[in-house]
């Protein structure tokens, strides 16, 4: 999720949906994409979101470094931006129940750790 820095106008806004409306092209890893503005429901909320899914942490590293979603974040990001927030999960469609026993938060916690 972003907020806008005070400079970012409503042109800058719509090369960062073109542009991510294009990664998807470049980025087969990517499962599932939707972003999108706020639409102004609640005070205090983040201007813009991005939801991406992936089927492993190996296709979001990938997708994380991938020289079309660098360039994106270089040009339309940085600089930008005035809070950034961000979340990896696992969702409930691909839990197993090994994912709730302590091994395997433990197993999710070193992979979270390898991203580092």
């Amino acid at each position: 999720m972003f907020q806008w820095a005070e400079h970012v106008d409503d042109e800058h806004v719509g090369k960062v949906r073109d542009a991510l409306d294009d990664l998807p092209e470049h980025i087969g890893q990517i499962r599932s994409y939707v972003h999108g503005f706020d639409v102004g429901v609640s005070e205090g909320n983040f201007d813009y979101v991005v939801v991406a899914d992936f089927d492993t942490v190996a296709d979001w590293r990938t997708y994380r470094d991938h020289p079309s979603h660098v360039l994106f974040v270089e040009e339309l990001i940085k600089g930008h931006v005035a809070n950034r927030a961000a979340i990896q999960y696992q969702t409930p469609a691909h839990r197993s129940p090994q994912d709730y026993s302590t091994a395997g938060i433990q197993e999710l916690l070193a992979q979270v750790d390898e991203l580092g």
